[in-house]
């Protein structure tokens, strides 16, 4: 967890800003409203706790002695590896992650379920240990064609299990890979975080880590990196058939979006949710990132911010904040000034 920080230090850094504080209070009240909502008074109790103190009692409970532990996710069970102070931090604490931009992405996976005849297929970049799968999978159920890529060799194993244990096996392809601009070997730096490994890539702004976001040995995982475009192709799937693309990739959008054309270009319906981190782009990537969904006939659906930007502590970054984000335009202006990672949904 991150040094402790108390709500008179929090208020302090926004002590002059009402319109701030006023947010601030605001996402607190909606996170213990949400989780009073959905009958999770423990994880309600540490929340309040963790805002007053820096520490959450339930959180810490729910650690127990063992490892890897089984957690009510809506209406799945994943299994998570308590060493990660990631996704699966998120999960134990609280049993949901990107909240509001994933309550988007849920109702955006519906409408595609009403208007597309046939498979709905989807292409899961950085599945992780399967929380967007099994989303997909259960909203779309036997329709869904899920094709899953993730390339850290513990992440994959929780991800089979993980669809396993929910009844998905048969809807998804499992593949370890990475995905970029072009056909190599990469170097990954694993991260004490299991949805934040990074591509270590000298060419890319992804390559700036910060030493804590490092294991302390230093140890990188070398990966076989293919396109978007190759990977289809491989496989014999028709882009146009490719109705779904999620991808978190920590800076490395650019990359992943230069070798998927195939499917961004395709005439749709198409859903894209990324997670856009402009701290980690130079300038002329964000553009280019931006330009690629505004040439390719892409509206805004969603854009959260982190909850960082209102000043909480990573540790508790699980709902969101809406940006002020109706076109392309917007997104190109937000890129321009965030300084946290922004979660955009997009549809054509």
């Amino acid at each position: 967890m991150t040094a402790t920080r108390t709500p008179a230090n929090r208020l302090r850094s926004v002590v002059d800003d009402a319109p701030q504080i006023a947010q601030y209070l605001g996402l607190e009240a909606r996170k213990l409203g949400r989780l009073l909502r959905t009958g999770r008074p423990g994880a309600a109790v540490g929340s309040v706790a963790e805002l007053a103190t820096g520490r959450n009692p339930y959180y810490e409970y729910r650690l127990e002695d063992r490892r890897y532990q089984a957690v009510s996710v809506g209406d799945h069970e994943l299994v998570v590896d308590t060493s990660d102070a990631g996704i699966s931090r998120t999960l134990l604490a609280y049993g949901v992650h990107e909240y509001r931009s994933s309550t988007a992405f849920e109702r955006e996976l519906e409408r595609l379920a009403a208007v597309v005849d046939g498979p709905v297929r989807v292409l899961e970049v950085g599945a992780n240990i399967g929380y967007f799968c099994t989303i997909e999978a259960g909203i779309l159920g036997d329709r869904a064609r899920i094709h899953a890529v993730e390339p850290i060799p513990l992440n994959v194993e929780l991800l089979e299990h993980n669809l396993e244990r929910n009844g998905y096996a048969d809807l998804a392809d499992v593949d370890r890979l990475a995905f970029g601009d072009e056909e190599r070997p990469v170097e990954m730096t694993p991260s004490t975080h299991s949805n934040q490994h990074r591509v270590r890539d000298g060419s890319s702004a992804a390559d700036s880590i910060s030493p804590t976001a490092a294991l302390e040995d230093g140890e990188t995982i070398s990966v076989e990196q293919t396109t978007g475009n190759r990977y289809l192709a491989d496989r014999d799937v028709d882009p146009a058939s490719v109705n779904v693309v999620r991808f978190d990739v920590e800076g490395y959008e650019r990359e992943v979006l230069e070798g998927l054309t195939d499917v961004v270009e395709a005439p749709g319906p198409t859903v894209v949710y990324v997670e856009l981190h402009p701290l980690d782009l130079s300038d002329a990537e964000k553009t280019t990132v931006v330009d690629r969904f505004a040439e390719n006939g892409f509206e805004v659906v969603s854009a959260v911010r982190t909850d960082a930007a209102a000043g909480v502590s990573d540790a508790r970054r699980w709902h969101g904040l809406e940006c002020d984000v109706e076109d392309v335009g917007d997104l190109r202006r937000a890129m321009a000034e965030s300084d946290h990672s922004i979660e955009l949904i997009a549809r054509k």
